[in-house]
C-alpha cells in the first residue's frame, strides 16, 4: 500500500515538473495557458498534493521546479529504501514460505506415516481379531475333544475294571495250568497243554459218538434177536405136538442161533478192534503232525481228517529229504584237478 502511494506521488511530481517546465517556457507567450495549468493544479484534490507543494503554489516556477526536483529526489530515495525494505521483507517472507513449505512437507510426510501407521494398526487389529476368533474356535474344539477323551477314558477305565475282574477269575486256571506244566515233562508251554486238551476232547467226542452209534446198532441187533427168540418160542409152542419131528429142526435152529451169536460177538470184537485201531491211527497221525509242525518253519493248522494230516507230514518228510540231499550234494568234496 505504501509503495503504491509513493509511486503515485512520484508520477504526480514528474507530471508537475513537466507541466511547470512547459508553463515556464510558455509564460511569456500565452498567459492563458499558465492560468489553465494553475486551474488544473487547483482542480486536484489537496490530499493528493505534497505538503511542500501546497505551500509553494504561489511561488515562482523556477523555485517550484527546484522544490519539486528535490521532492522527486526524496521520493526516489524513499522509493529505493522501500524497495530495499520490500526486498528484505520479501526474502524474509520467502524464507518463511520455504520454512512453511518444508514444515508442510514434513507434516504431509508425518500424516502419510501416521496414515500408514493407522492402516498397519487396522490390519494388525483385523489379524488379531481373526486370530482371537481362531483361538476361540480351536479352544472350543479342544474342549470338545477333551470331553470326548474323558468319556472314552471313563469307558476304558470301566472296561479295565471288568477285564481285571475277569482276569482274576481266570488266574485260578492259569495257576492250575502252570502247576501242571511244572509237574508234566512232555509239555513245555501252556499252549501245548491246551492244544493237547483240545485234541483229546475232540477224540473223546468222536469216541463217544462212535460208542453211541455202536450201542444203537447193538440194541437193534438185540431187538432183532429178541424178536427172533419170541418168534421161535411161539413157533415151539405152536409145534409142541410136533416135537419129535421138529427136534432136528430145533437143534438146527439152536446151532444156527449159536453161530449167529458167535458171528455177532465176532462182529462186535472186530468193530471194537477197528475202532481202537482207528483211534490209534488218528492219535499217531496227530502226534506225527504236531512233531512235524513243531520242527517246521511254516505253521499249518491241524485237520480233522488224519489222512490230510498224514499228507502234510508226508510233504514235510519229502521236503526234508530233498533238503538233506541238496545239503549232502553241497558238502560233497569237488574232485581235484588232474585226477
Amino acid at each position: 500500500m505504501y509503495i503504491l502511494k509513493y509511486i503515485y506521488i512520484y508520477v504526480y511530481i514528474i507530471f508537475s515538473i513537466t507541466m511547470t517546465t512547459i508553463m515556464a517556457k510558455t509564460t511569456t507567450e500565452d498567459p492563458k495557458i499558465e492560468h489553465k495549468a494553475n486551474e488544473k493544479e487547483e482542480a486536484l484534490p489537496p490530499i493528493l498534493l505534497p505538503i511542500g507543494v501546497r505551500h509553494l503554489e504561489k511561488a515562482l516556477p523556477a523555485t517550484r521546479l527546484l522544490e519539486k526536483q528535490r521532492l522527486l529526489q526524496l521520493v526516489h530515495e524513499e522509493l529505493e529504501n522501500q524497495k530495499i525494505d520490500f526486498a528484505q521483507k520479501e526474502e524474509i517472507l520467502q524464507k518463511r514460505e520455504d520454512a512453511l513449505r518444508e514444515k508442510d512437507l514434513k507434516l504431509q510426510e508425518s500424516l502419510i506415516g501416521f496414515s500408514r501407521f493407522l492402516q498397519e494398526n487396522s490390519i494388525k487389529k483385523k489379524r488379531a481379531e481373526k486370530k482371537s476368533l481362531d483361538e476361540i474356535r480351536i479352544r472350543q474344539e479342544k474342549e470338545h475333544e477333551i470331553l470326548q477323551v474323558e468319556e472314552a477314558l471313563l469307558k476304558l477305565k470301566e472296561h479295565r475294571t471288568n477285564t481285571l475282574a475277569h482276569l482274576e477269575r481266570l488266574m485260578i486256571y492259569q495257576k492250575y495250568l502252570e502247576s501242571v506244566i511244572e509237574k508234566a515233562t512232555q509239555f513245555h508251554e501252556i499252549n501245548d497243554l491246551i492244544l493237547r486238551h483240545e485234541t483229546l476232547s475232540a477224540n473223546r467226542e468222536d469216541l463217544r459218538q462212535h460208542l453211541i452209534t455202536s450201542e444203537e446198532q447193538m440194541q437193534a441187533v438185540r431187538k432183532e434177536y429178541q424178536s427172533y427168540l419170541k418168534f421161535t418160542a411161539t413157533e415151539v409152542m405152536m409145534l409142541n405136538n410136533d416135537v419129535g419131528q421138529a427136534k432136528q429142526l430145533v437143534e438146527r435152529k439152536k446151532s444156527d442161533t449159536a453161530q449167529l451169536q458167535l458171528q455177532i460177538d465176532s462182529m462186535l470184537q472186530m468193530a471194537a478192534a477197528k475202532t481202537l485201531a482207528w483211534n490209534q491211527i488218528c492219535i499217531a497221525a496227530e502226534n506225527l503232525f504236531f512233531r512235524a509242525d513243531k520242527v517246521s518253519i511254516i505253521s499249518r493248522p491241524a485237520k480233522e481228517n488224519p489222512l490230510k494230516n498224514l499228507d502234510m507230514v508226508s510233504d514235510f518228510i519229502t521236503d526234508l529229504n530233498h533238503v538233506h540231499k541238496l545239503y549232502k550234494g553241497v558238502r560233497a568234496p569237488s574232485p581235484k584237478p588232474g585226477i
